[in-house]
């Protein structure tokens, strides 16, 4: 089978970063698996004997998307890929929606979350999402909101939650020093979305009884002078840390005591599984992969969205009980490994692939 998969991240044609690791894993399970990104200039790279990176280069968004339409009729004619895989339903599913039905290819639509899901964005949703061969998602939340609000067929989706490799590690309660801080630590782009005011909003409550205490923000984005400007408002500026992107994640892990995840939306929440993995306590709002593997009093706590009480309530509950955070951290570690393998995630992609390819094929397998 011949994917060719149509994208957003540009960091595909840094053969060294982990997308392209990752798409060289797709590569292994069928005979071509080649890759359409948006970039400012003309780029070609090879990442495996039958994997590479194209893209569709302009100065602007829309000179992107007209050359990627066109790379990908080139593409096309070149290489007669079975499956169109899209990886959001927006302007890009459609160009994908185009390519597929001109020549005659499945097409597969991924849903990993929903950016900005108003005017011309829903209208692009609804029509590629109703003229999709197979829809792939990252959790039955998604799932449930295309079955309800969409009317997808149920037969079409395939929930496969986002891989990661991660060692699943026991943390050791760190050793109360009274120089050594409290640390809650989130990590995410500063955007609206993400909530972080409301984390900084509840520091007031948590250090009018624990003074010791630091929430640490990893991450940058074009909320951040705001944020900055909230915490000093709010009195807390002391101790709440920005620490910009960090390369070495793994490392802050260790040193906080407890994740929070407090956005309005998430598709899954790829950082609590990372932190879980770490053997960090959870504690993150209804969304993304709440529900299915952070479950509320059991592997972690799950709090109502916008909600900045119930938010420092959770925070004071995990400041203080050593015994609750080590439960929660437990109960999130068990459930990360009951989530897919690298190989059985590998192999639900490739089943979503054949269903696509069934559809415009009346019933027939390639490899």
């Amino acid at each position: 089978m011949k994917i060719l998969s149509i994208g957003s991240d540009a960091t595909a044609v840094r053969t060294d970063s982990a997308l392209a690791e990752r798409l060289r894993a797709y590569a292994t399970h069928v005979e071509r698996y080649d890759v359409l990104v948006p970039a400012l200039t003309r780029v070609h790279a090879d990442l495996a004997k039958n994997s590479a990176v194209y893209s569709g280069a302009g100065s602007t968004k829309l000179l992107q998307l007209y050359r990627m339409y066109k790379e990908a009729q080139r593409l096309m004619r070149m290489r007669r890929y079975d499956v169109v895989t899209v990886q959001d339903p927006y302007y890009l599913g459609v160009l994908a929606y185009l390519v597929a039905r001109r020549f005659h290819a499945g097409l597969e639509v991924q849903v990993h979350g929903w950016e900005r899901l108003c005017g011309a964005r829903r209208l692009c949703a609804r029509f590629v999402l109703r003229h999709a061969h197979a829809v792939r998602v990252v959790s039955m939340r998604i799932k449930r909101q295309l079955l309800g609000e969409f009317s997808v067929a149920e037969g079409k989706i395939t929930v496969i939650p986002i891989y990661t490799e991660v060692r699943n590690k026991e943390k050791k309660e760190r050793r109360r020093e009274h120089d050594i801080p409290f640390v809650f630590l989130t990590v995410g782009r500063l955007v609206p979305v993400k909530r972080i005011d409301l984390q900084i909003e509840a520091m007031v409550e948590v250090v009018k009884k624990y003074p010791h205490t630091e929430l640490w923000i990893a991450g940058e984005g074009r909320e951040r002078r705001k944020l900055e400007a909230r915490s000093k408002n709010q009195g807390v500026s002391d101790g709440v840390k920005f620490l910009g992107w960090v390369n070495d994640l793994e490392k802050v892990y260790k040193q906080a005591d407890t994740l929070v995840l407090s956005s309005d939306y998430e598709g899954w929440g790829l950082v609590v599984i990372e932190a879980a993995a770490q053997g960090l306590p959870i504690m993150m709002t209804d969304v993304g992969c709440a529900g299915e593997v952070i479950v509320n009093e059991q592997s972690g706590l799950v709090i109502s969205v916008g909600n900045v009480r119930a938010l420092a309530n959770a925070m004071l509950r995990l400041r203080e009980d050593v015994a609750l955070r080590e439960t929660l951290a437990q109960g999130a570690r068990n459930a990360i490994a009951k989530l897919p393998t690298r190989g059985e995630t590998l192999m639900l992609y490739q089943q979503s692939w054949e269903m696509a390819y069934r559809e415009t094929q009346g019933g027939s397998k390639r490899k």
